[in-house]
């Protein structure tokens, strides 16, 4: 996979071999293999993580877990506590969109005062197929279609074309370690509802999904371009 990563980003974002580059990371697998890729290409990158006290003590364990981490990899390591049950009420908000909120406001004002060019985001090509399939159910537009941008504004996600499955491999292959968040694993939200229940059973239908709906989000995006240039 590091191979692949390498030539994705040297023809995609090269820019990103030269920049000073922020990861947003959970501790999760994908945000740290993300972190290994980034940093076997001698990226100039730091971490950054937002602890939204949800989980209880896991938490702040993801947090500690983290700082060790980067440690260990010398990577300068930046995090912040939320109150997010507290906002979502003042706001009046959801606890997911209250997190959405809080941790972009952030990322932005570390983009600031820390001078990183880039944040990088570990968005894969299983993420994209749920939100295509959340947006889809929900109703949208042509743009609901085309998935997650690999570019919005100064959030770069350089491992959109790898599956869930590539990182798995590549993480027990480099012995990388993760944290778990067992939320991920609760079907009353609407994506793992996808993610579960649903993707598995494309995947058994058709082995090839990903590659098939990869095929279709630019066939969309192109649309969506001649679309937007007649208009």
């Amino acid at each position: 996979m590091l191979d692949n990563f390498k030539t994705h980003i040297t023809k995609h974002f090269p820019y990103l071999l030269t920049s000073k580059v922020a990861i947003a990371s959970s501790g999760g697998i994908d945000s740290m293999v993300l972190t290994y890729l980034c940093h076997q290409l001698q990226i100039n990158i730091e971490v950054l993580h937002c602890n939204f006290q949800l989980r209880g003590a896991a938490s702040n364990e993801d947090e500690i877990f983290l700082q060790q981490q980067t440690e260990m990899l010398k990577i300068p390591f930046y995090s912040v506590l939320f109150d997010t049950d507290d906002y979502a009420k003042k706001h009046k908000v959801s606890t997911q969109i209250a997190a959405r909120e809080l941790r972009y406001q952030w990322f932005k004002a570390q983009k600031e005062i820390l001078s990183f060019e880039y944040l990088l985001t570990a968005h894969h090509a299983d993420d994209n197929l749920e939100t295509f399939l959340i947006n889809f159910s929900r109703g949208t537009g042509i743009d609901g279609l085309t998935g997650i941008p690999e570019i919005n504004d100064f959030i770069v996600r350089p491992l959109l074309p790898f599956s869930r499955d590539d990182i798995f491999q590549y993480a027990l292959q480099q012995n990388i370690k993760w944290r778990e968040d067992s939320s991920n694993a609760e079907t009353k939200y609407l994506r793992n509802k996808f993610r579960h229940d649903l993707i598995p059973k494309l995947k058994e239908i058709n082995p090839g999904i990903l590659k098939s709906f990869e095929n279709t989000k630019n066939h969309l995006k192109g649309a969506s371009e001649i679309l937007n240039n007649h208009i």
